[in-house]
């Protein structure tokens, strides 16, 4: 078992700001009868949370979850109707940074059927990363890349588009 403060491949306390409401967050399942645990609701959190504190807060969440079969990403990933968003957790920064933009790169790749280097050179000039923590026992950076890039490319087949829907349909009807 994972403990669930320290953020890693398996997600854990990623503390980013980007991890909020109408984001699509992509795990992979690392085990049979893997589990799902969700807290830390962050009513504010500046890049970096460099004191160990965000604004900290009870929250109401409304979460949709849905199993995607065929393998999942080796690190979490986020999505929202912006930016493609790899994490990357790790001790030192350096290695967070690095493992966030390799899976950024590979991403891109993938969706956009590029070559290695030319993702790379993508990512490279179009891409941001900003600190998510620097705080937890181990540090968080992310690594986005404008969704306006990817023309037709849709990841996960669009899963996040769908999500969304789903999630306005439902919160209309409630």
């Amino acid at each position: 078992m994972l403990a669930s403060i320290t953020p890693g491949a398996h997600g854990g306390n990623l503390d980013t700001p980007e991890m909020r409401a109408g984001t699509t967050a992509y795990f992979g399942v690392n085990v049979d009868g893997g589990m799902l645990a969700i807290g830390d609701g962050h009513a504010r959190q500046g890049e970096g949370e460099v004191c160990g504190t965000a604004v900290e807060a009870a929250m109401r969440t409304t979460v949709i979850v849905d199993l995607v079969k065929g393998g999942g990403p080796a690190w979490p990933r986020l999505e929202n109707d912006y930016f493609l968003i790899s994490t990357g957790s790790a001790r030192p920064l350096e290695d967070a940074f690095r493992i966030s933009q390799h899976d950024l790169v590979g991403w891109t790749g993938e969706l956009l059927g590029l070559d290695q280097l030319d993702a790379y050179q993508l990512v490279s000039q179009a891409g941001l990363a900003p600190a998510a923590n620097v705080c937890d026992t181990n540090y968080t950076m992310v690594a986005k890349l404008p969704k306006s890039l990817l023309g037709r490319a849709r990841a996960y087949d669009g899963l996040h588009e769908r999500l969304r829907a789903t999630a306005a349909a439902y919160l209309r009807h409630r």
